[in-house]
């Protein structure tokens, strides 16, 4: 349990620095997942968890000045409350925005009260003429944000686990079992809105060769990739080919004005 709770810390540590890595996304439900799977022994599940939360989230993005759930304490404490009770991706998925809730809470407070309070902070200190203690406000409150959600979301874990079970034996069954179908359309439509994001006139013949590998013809990811990176190649040369033959058109041209001239 104590080199479990460690795990938790460690993790959430990492995955709430994401931003100080350069946007990273380490802090994913995808990439956390596959984290809390190592801490408990069972990669693939925590894989498969992760994935699902992943889509769920997918969709959940800050417009404005409004803030989604928090997907990093969701993705962490769905996945490993799930884990340490044998429970399955059904009920990670009932636990997950419930938890995200929680740290949207949390950030909430840290941008309503003690961001703001830092803010004021630094002005005194700007007017003051302390520049550099001023500029270093902005560092302490990234430090405060990733310090905050990784006691919370280690916290929770340590408490949660007895509080989830008694929790889940409350829940319905046929809630469950809509969610279990749910975890089934949830890979569709997060694919859909991909490719409602990227989908255009120039992508759309290599969407569906993709489509025709895999739903007729019956290839993995692997040789589907191939035949992609096959076409690319040749498109490739193709290109390449006709930019030559313009070119040595160009110069061709270039030749018959001179000798007219």
């Amino acid at each position: 349990m104590v080199l479990q709770i460690i795990g938790i810390f460690i993790i959430s540590l990492i995955a709430n620095m994401q931003d100080f890595l350069g946007s990273s996304f380490i802090g994913r439900p995808v990439v956390t997942g596959f984290l809390v799977g190592l801490v408990f022994g069972d990669v693939t599940q925590g894989l498969i968890i992760g994935a699902t939360l992943e889509l769920a989230f997918m969709g959940l993005m800050g417009v404005g000045a409004t803030v989604p759930p928090d997907e990093i304490i969701g993705g962490i404490l769905a996945t490993a409350l799930a884990l340490k009770n044998g429970y399955g991706v059904s009920v990670a998925l009932t636990l997950v925005l419930p938890i995200a809730t929680l740290g949207l809470l949390v950030k909430n407070l840290l941008y309503v009260v003690i961001f703001p309070a830092m803010a004021h902070r630094a002005d005194k200190l700007a007017s003051q003429g302390e520049v550099n203690k001023a500029a270093d406000m902005h560092l302490w409150a990234s430090i405060t944000r990733v310090v905050m959600m990784t006691i919370v979301t280690t916290a929770s874990f340590a408490l949660g686990s007895g509080l989830v079970s008694d929790f889940v034996k409350l829940i319905p069954k046929a809630l469950v079992d809509g969610i279990t179908i749910t975890t089934e359309i949830l890979p569709a439509v997060g694919f859909a809105m991909l490719i409602n994001m990227s989908f255009s006139k120039k992508v759309a013949p290599f969407f569906f060769l993709g489509f025709v590998c895999a739903a007729y013809l019956k290839l993995g990811m692997v040789a589907a990739s191939i035949i992609g990176a096959i076409v690319a190649g040749i498109m490739y040369l193709i290109m390449d080919e006709i930019h030559k033959t313009k070119g040595t058109a160009t110069v061709t041209n270039e030749e018959v004005q001179e000798d007219d001239f």
